[in-house]
């Protein structure tokens, strides 16, 4: 009897033990699932602030102290694609010397000819504003007008029909737009240096929208010192990339660099780290583009070949 007691008092005891850890392991996964919904909230929480702080973070590299080399450096994002490309479609070190200098005095030529816009338009509100008592000489300049149209359209002292119907057979004939672009590139080629390299210049300008952008960053400028400044920097860091795609392409074509010197004046200003110190001049070291252009038949001469030089990350600063 007290045998079989023992033994019922034993199966008790273990029930009891059996359920007290099962209450147990039920707490357990309770307080787990707990924990784990309270850590996916935090984790919520904190996506949520980082997405918050992404937005509000800048991203971008921290401007430079002078606004006309902000609006250089933007203008750049659309200028160095088109000019690298250009260059790397020459394998001859003198066709791309001549690409250099063709791109280079390209853009010294647009800078002139927004100045010389700038003068026109300057000049032309000067005359609206002193317009009061000059309608007699507008009349005289617009009759000094028909008169040279006349004697343009036909033979002196002949008197053309009023309805311009005989008018065409003294017109001179329009040229075809490729007689007008090969008379553009006459101008625009230098004597003495390779057409390819010219050619190739005059089409990458020409086919791209380089001279736009640098009207439309150089038009919001309005102080005249700003507007030299843009000018000063576009001239020499378009010179300073050149360099840097052509020591890159001469590399990877075992080749000397066709050229090593800036030509493009050095700002008073500029500060150059990485290759742009490399390339730039000390005193008396910058090269006039007739220099250059003597060069051309002894591009190579002397200069160490690809293998010999070490590659280097290319960085300049304004």
């Amino acid at each position: 009897m007290e045998r079989y007691e023992e033994i019922l008092q034993e199966l008790k005891l273990r029930r009891l033990v059996r359920k007290a850890i099962k209450i147990r392991e039920t707490k357990n996964k309770q307080s787990l699932v707990s924990e784990r919904r309270d850590e996916e909230k935090l984790r919520k929480v904190i996506r949520s602030l980082l997405k918050e702080g992404d937005i509000d973070s800048d991203t971008k590299p921290a401007p430079y102290e002078s606004t006309p080399i902000n609006m250089l450096a933007d203008a750049f994002n659309q200028i160095l694609p088109v000019i690298k490309t250009g260059l790397r479609k020459l394998s001859k070190p003198e066709e791309r010397q001549s690409y250099r200098l063709h791109v280079l005095e390209k853009l010294k030529s647009s800078f002139d000819t927004f100045e010389s816009l700038e003068l026109k338009a300057a000049a032309a509100a000067k005359r609206d504003d002193n317009f009061i008592g000059e309608s007699d000489l507008t009349e005289a300049e617009e009759d000094e007008e028909l008169s040279l149209k006349i004697r343009m359209l036909g033979d002196e002292g002949r008197i053309l029909p009023s309805d311009e119907s005989e008018n065409v057979r003294f017109r001179k004939e329009e040229k075809s737009e490729e007689q007008k672009t090969e008379e553009n590139f006459g101008s625009f080629r230098i004597s003495g240096l390779n057409p390819t390299g010219a050619r190739v210049a005059f089409e990458t300008i020409n086919d791209s929208n380089i001279e736009s952008v640098l009207a439309d960053k150089r038009r919001t400028l309005f102080d005249s010192e700003d507007k030299s400044e843009f000018k000063e920097y576009t001239l020499y860091n378009a010179d300073l990339w050149l360099l840097t795609y052509e020591e890159e392409l001469s590399k990877e074509m075992g080749q000397g660099p066709a050229f090593q010197k800036t030509i493009m004046p050095r700002p008073d200003t500029a500060k150059e780290i990485g290759k742009g110190a490399e390339f730039a001049p000390g005193a008396g070291e910058v090269a006039d583009m007739a220099d250059a252009a003597t060069e051309v038949q002894d591009v190579g001469a002397g200069i160490p070949t690809a293998d010999t030089e070490e590659e280097e990350n290319t960085e300049f600063t304004f």
